[in-house]
Parts: structure tokens; C-alpha cells; sequence
């Protein structure tokens, strides 16, 4: 696990969701370029809004949000690549992992680039085609990875995702987002 843990600031200005919605507590891992992927934590505490009624005798973590885990997952990959490209083009310094990124953070070039990138760009889950194999329980953490396979003309980005809590794999498969630049 990485000990290059970005800010809570400025994580929140680089993703687009707010409580109840943000299903990703933690980047711990990025990589860019042709097999660059992202690596997030999200721990599942006995209070999340959504386990209220979801099996309330039995309350498990419902398959829907792990989608959306994979979905905010893979827009925070889309969005640091952008960052690592921006810095490129602007600066001539080429950024390949979380511990660049997270050295440049004292930057206020690199909190420009957060912010105006931020403000530019929309990403929503479009579709998904994953398998679930196993529960998640409250008190779990779940661990997603997400890599780019394949982009289209359309703004569609489509990722290989995969979930685990601990060694055990419990969904895999693809997630697809629409995303747009204003």
C-alpha cells in the first residue's frame, strides 16, 4: 500500500462526488501510461446510509454501489492521467506514478491543473457488465482495480475492473463511462 496518501482537499477537488456518494476512501496506487491502472479503498463501516435497508437482518454490501465503487474508481484514473498529461504540456516534466503527483501537490500549479481540470470535465457511469462472486459484509474493506482497456470517438472509456477484500476476489468484469470535456 502506498504511504503517498493525497490530502483530503484536494482529494475532494479532484473527484466530482460528495457524502453519501463518495465510494472511494482512498487512492493507494497509481500508475500511468499503456498498462497504467489505479488502485482505491473503500471500507464498509456498519453505517453507511445504504446498508439501513438493504438485508436489514443481515445487511451486506449491495452490488449496485460496488458498481459505482468501479465507476468513481476508474473516472480517478481517467482524471490523474489527465493531470500527469497537463503537467507534461505545461511544465515538460513527465509525472508516472502517485508519489509524482503527490510531490508536485505543494505545487499551486498542480492545485491549478486539480481545480481547472476539474471544473472541465464530467464522467458518469454508462454501463456495466461485471460478475459478482462473492458478499462483502460491513466492517470488509474492498480493494478495486481499474485499468483503461479501451476508449471510443464517443467519449466512452471502458475498464477492466476487479474487487477484493483481502485475497478473495468477490466481482470483476467491465465498467464503461461516458465522459466529456466542456
Amino acid at each position: 500500500m502506498s504511504k503517498y496518501v493525497i490530502p483530503s482537499k484536494i482529494f475532494l477537488e479532484m473527484g466530482g462526488w460528495r457524502q453519501p456518494l463518495i465510494m472511494v476512501d482512498r487512492i493507494t496506487d497509481f500508475k500511468y501510461g499503456e498498462n497504467g491502472n489505479v488502485q482505491v479503498i473503500k471500507h464498509i463501516t456498519y453505517n453507511e446510509p445504504y446498508l439501513l435497508g438493504h438485508f436489514p437482518e443481515d445487511p451486506i454490501m449491495p452490488g449496485v454501489m460496488i458498481s459505482e465503487i468501479f465507476g468513481q474508481a476508474s473516472e480517478y484514473f481517467s482524471f490523474l492521467c489527465d493531470i500527469c498529461d497537463i503537467w507534461q504540456s505545461q511544465q515538460g516534466e513527465e509525472l508516472k506514478s502517485l508519489r509524482d503527483i503527490y510531490a508536485r501537490l505543494g505545487d499551486e500549479k498542480m492545485r491549478e491543473i486539480i481545480r481547472t481540470r476539474r471544473s472541465q470535465v464530467r464522467g458518469v457511469l454508462a454501463s456495466q457488465n461485471l460478475k459478482f462472486k462473492d458478499i462483502a459484509y460491513p466492517g470488509d474493506t474492498i480493494e478495486v482495480t481499474s485499468k483503461l482497456a479501451f476508449s471510443d470517438s464517443s467519449g466512452f472509456m471502458h475498464y477492466a475492473v476487479s474487487a477484493h477484500v483481502g485475497k478473495k476476489l468477490i466481482s470483476q468484469g467491465t465498467i464503461i463511462n461516458f465522459r466529456e470535456v466542456k
